[in-house]
């Protein structure tokens, strides 16, 4: 039971969506633009992260189904770019698209491409430490007017 409820908490927000119909022309484009920005990848790279986290938190959930499972993303990584070319023409125009490839094209978007994933990760560890930070802040003033945190066993 468990498995498979992670499992669905996993997907479900990439299974709700319906496939919308998009213009071929419209749709070769995104994809064009998916590809520059490495999309799929950080999406996958995300889920790995995500999974990583789920692995420690729920020790209970051997770990082949977490393996299995990334080694199934991986393989069907053209199916989550097929679901997203229609969020993308959802909100660019053809003209919006252009731009934006022209964009990533240039030697600033190929930058920004190439460092994305690791201002990502950057960015996630400073929320973290930002995270534990109030935490420890919001602890503390509730111990000193006597408020005890539940024990956790």
């Amino acid at each position: 039971m468990g498995l498979i409820l992670t499992a669905t908490a996993l997907t479900t927000p990439v299974l709700a969506q319906q496939p919308v119909p998009v213009d071929p022309a419209k749709a070769t484009i995104i994809r064009r633009l998916l590809d520059l920005t490495g999309a799929a990848r950080l999406a996958l790279s995300g889920m790995e992260s995500m999974v990583s986290a789920q692995r420690a938190a729920n020790p209970q959930i051997p770990g082949a189904f977490w393996d299995a499972f990334l080694a199934r993303a991986r393989r069907s990584l053209p199916q989550l770019v097929d679901a997203i070319v229609p969020v993308y023409a959802s909100h660019f125009g053809q003209a919006e698209l252009e731009q934006l490839v022209r964009f990533y094209e240039s030697p600033l978007g190929k930058h920004l491409s190439e460092v994305q994933p690791l201002i990502l990760q950057e960015s996630m560890q400073a929320g973290q430490m930002w995270g534990a930070a109030i935490g420890r802040e919001v602890g503390e003033s509730l111990s000193r007017i006597g408020v005890k945190p539940p024990n956790p066993n």
